[in-house]
């Protein structure tokens, strides 16, 4: 048997060869070649385009038949011929469409996007495949979410978007309780005690005597509720300033004034009675009011006892079989007040309780527009109020802890309320005020994120960059977020707050669609996460997390005080963090690896700042300062490196287990845990010392913004970049230029001079040595994330990796090779 021909690598190489010059249009084409023709060498060449197919010029070749050799010569009605068809096909579809929309709301199996480009050419249906497959890697990650089990069996489950909150769970359980709970008559403690399963059936007027009997003096009853519809109502206000004045403060007190008086309500009859609710509802907002009371402490015993009193008011009547607002409106202040106070409940409880209040609110039809029923004007606009305040704040628990929420928004027809801050610019458009802002976000951008993100079928990774373009075209009220130290109402904790929700309320809701897809980019493409297919994802989250960290940072030294006792600014600060350490970690080669390790080591300085005021910074802290650890060794390993190419062999950049295992638990994928403190009640600690003098005034005081000691930017070691956007952009995922394609023409990609660099480091170093060292940039004072120019251009040419350090020699026969292979191509 004679031996097999062997082709040896000269014969490969000359075939590299070959093609390399049919590409010059040095010699025939294949197609010419192989069927004797004459070529003219151009791209493509003329008789290719004759007979039609210039897809395979130069190096391609028709896969012909015997007998088959002038297959394309007609080339002309060839392509009548498929015209024909394709129009054909398309008047077929349409019919098809036309009777099926008739006999059924479903799409018909022919009519699929796949089957829907046969009619096109081969471009369009590659780009269509491409996405398809991309869809089906979305729906291939297992982001199921972390079951948590305890040392007895107990089980706890976070959803894929509650990747932060796991971290933060599995840190510690103990915390400080703050002041010691109070005590009062033991009918009331036990009727508090077994709420909400209390059946008290006789002795409820003796029962609401004692309770009114702890109402506070009227004066101090009126500043609670101001600070309560100052400093917290930005967040949630199921209650408006006239109803709580005019139909709940003021009546209650008028009749415990008046002995003869039988009911709160105003046009009660004598057979009326009092209502307990609406009783616990003002005790609640006395308790929200002490907790965010810059007077008193953190979770202070005074809000402690309004709490419980509210809580043994809400027990004189069952919960379940109540007909009234006021019910709702006691329940929501109930979840809030559970939700800040975190020292002695959990956001666990907090959304446990606000969705009894969503069943309860659709037991009294709050999800039905009210004005159908002929209601009054006064009260259709309260009960609107009311149920998007409970669905915004539902909304906002179920994210975080990745869990389904009570209403479903295709059950919702109630109309959004009037705008009190709105009104019309001087052009006659509508201008939209803070209340209109939440209310029409949550409606049309949050509700839709939280049905996808928190379905049990994942989302299409087409679906999610739906949202993020929607999210990116949604325009803020026409109001200043950043304001500088010597301007009015810079340290106003009302406005502070406000501020602080429009800037976050979006850049928080892309880090949640992306959070996902930005973990499987880095666990899958560690050296170059640009090149996954979720690269957007990538992009969107670091640009979303730097910001969004900068932005807080601004906010928290204009009032420290109220933003240290909020729980969710800690949270999505912490979640930036951790987006930004990944990046180094997992990938330290990555562009804005630098500039994400800089705004790292500002958040583990401003947490450890923090810790002494929020409970929530004390569980994250250790958590941040270990991951700046490994970034910080991640990073120097890479630049030693590449300043010691020898130390290759003995230096493995590479991330642990653990740390991959972390970051799977971030991005909501399937995970199991086991967590000791999970069954474990929160035991009393003695209260932690308070700080000296100097360490007080430190965290009062903002504190000059420190850069990492141990890991320098590369302008610090000479090291250059001279990489340009073409070679650049090469090294990336298509996806991530058809991503940013979507953007205005403005957002062109461009490379960014000497003269632009050098402003941009004097803009941060004069930034850093401010007096607010946290400043966000000017960049920041248009929301940033949203900007695709500034997204585009820092990222791929301001925070670029550091390139090695050459000599001179070297560099020069590199530069060399570059200007013969761009000469011959």
């Amino acid at each position: 048997m004679p031996a097999e021909p062997r082709r040896n690598s000269r014969k490969v190489s000359t075939d590299d060869e070959i093609e390399l010059k049919r590409a010059r249009g040095e010699i025939s084409c294949a197609e010419c070649r192989r069927l004797k023709l004459k070529c003219d060498k151009k791209l493509p060449c003329g008789s290719c385009v004759r007979r039609g197919c210039t897809s395979i010029c130069p190096n391609g070749s028709l896969s012909a038949g015997q007998g088959t050799r002038f297959i394309l010569a007609d080339t002309d009605q060839l392509h009548r011929k498929i015209s024909e068809m394709s129009e054909r096909i398309r008047q077929l579809e349409d019919a098809l469409a036309i009777f099926q929309a008739g006999i059924s709301h479903e799409r018909h199996p022919l009519l699929r996007d796949e089957l829907l480009t046969i009619k096109f050419g081969p471009e369009v249906r590659r780009t269509v495949d491409d996405e398809h497959n991309r869809d089906m890697l979305s729906s291939s990650i297992d982001a199921l979410g972390t079951l948590t089990v305890g040392e007895h069996g107990e089980t706890k489950y976070f959803g894929r978007s509650a990747g932060s909150e796991t971290l933060i769970s599995t840190a510690s359980d103990v915390l400080d309780e703050g002041e010691p709970a109070p005590s009062f008559e033991p009918e009331l403690t036990n009727a508090a005690i077994t709420f909400p399963l209390t059946i008290i059936e006789e002795g409820t007027d003796a029962l609401l005597e004692k309770l009114e009997a702890h109402l506070p003096p009227q004066p101090r009853a009126w500043a609670l509720c101001e600070t309560f519809l100052e400093h917290l109502s930005w967040w949630c206000r199921p209650i408006k300033r006239d109803e709580l004045i005019d139909d709940i403060l003021v009546p209650i007190y008028n009749c415990v004034k008046d002995p003869t008086r039988n009911s709160y309500h105003k046009d009660a009859g004598p057979d009326d009675g009092r209502c307990p609710h609406l009783l616990a509802v003002l005790f609640f907002v006395f308790a929200l009011g002490s907790l965010v009371d810059l007077t008193l402490q953190p979770c202070s015993a005074e809000a402690e006892l309004y709490y419980r009193l509210g809580r043994a008011a809400l027990s004189m009547r069952s919960v379940f079989d109540s007909p009234e607002l006021e019910t709702v409106q006691a329940l929501v202040l109930m979840g809030e007040y559970h939700s800040l106070c975190i020292q002695r409940y959990s956001i666990e409880s907090a959304w446990r309780i606000i969705s009894l209040a969503s069943k309860v609110a659709q037991s009294v039809g709050l999800h039905r527009d009210s004005a159908q029923w002929k209601l009054g004007e006064k009260h259709v606009q309260r009960r609107r109020n009311l149920f998007w305040e409970l669905f915004a704040i539902e909304m906002i628990h179920c994210m975080s802890l990745g869990r389904p929420p009570a209403i479903s928004f295709t059950h919702i027809d109630c109309e959004l309320p009037d705008d009190d801050e709105g009104g019309v610019s001087d052009d006659g458009n509508n201008l939209r005020g803070f209340w209109g802002f939440k209310h029409s976000f949550t409606r049309d951008i949050y509700s839709s994120v939280i049905e996808g993100m928190l379905s049990a079928k994942a989302p299409s990774y087409a679906t999610v960059l739906e949202y993020d373009r929607k999210i990116r075209q949604t325009t803020l009220p026409n109001v200043r977020l950043y304001l500088r130290p010597d301007e009015a109402n810079y340290s106003n904790p009302s406005v502070v707050l406000k501020s602080f929700f429009l800037s976050h309320f979006r850049s928080i809701t892309m880090i949640h669609i992306h959070r996902t897809f930005f973990a499987q980019a880095l666990l899958d493409h560690p050296t170059n996460p640009l090149a996954s297919p979720y690269a957007p994802s990538f992009l969107a989250a670091n640009r979303c997390a730097s910001i969004l960290l900068r932005s807080f940072l601004h906010h928290w030294n204009r009032s420290p005080e109220i933003c240290s006792r909020f729980w969710g600014m800690w949270t999505h600060a912490f979640s930036a963090a951790v987006i930004l350490g990944s990046t180094v970690t997992r990938s330290p080669n990555a562009t804005m690896a630098p500039s994400a390790l800089t705004d790292l080591d500002l958040a583990v300085d401003f947490f450890e700042r923090g810790a002494a005021m929020s409970p929530r910074a004390r569980q994250a802290l250790p958590i941040l300062r270990n991951l700046k650890e490994r970034a910080l060794n991640a990073f120097n390993e890479y630049r030693n490196r590449h300043m010691s190419p020898s130390l290759d062999i003995q230096l493995h950049i590479g991330p642990e287990d653990q740390f991959q295992d972390e970051l799977a638990i971030f991005g909501g994928q399937t995970r199991v845990l086991t967590n000791k403190y999970l069954s474990r009640k929160r035991t009393k600690v003695p209260a932690k010392p308070r700080t000296d003098t100097s360490s007080a005034s430190s965290a009062s005081t903002p504190a000059p913004a420190s850069t990492p000691q141990t890991a320098s930017t590369p302008s610090d070691d000479g090291m250059q970049f001279s990489q340009h956007v073409d070679e650049q952009m090469s090294n990336v995922h298509p996806s991530l230029v058809e991503y940013l394609s979507l953007f205005p023409s403005s957002a062109s990609i461009s490379v960014v001079s000497q003269r632009q660099n050098a402003q941009q480091q004097q803009q941060q170093g004069s930034m850093c040595s401010s007096s607010s060292p946290f400043a966000p940039p000017p960049s920041v004072s248009s929301p940033p994330p949203f900007a695709p120019s500034d997204s585009i251009t820092s990222t791929l040419n301001t925070n670029t990796s550091p390139s090695p350090r050459r000599s001179c020699k070297r560099r020069s026969r590199r530069q060399s090779r570059r200007r013969r292979t761009r000469c011959s191509s």
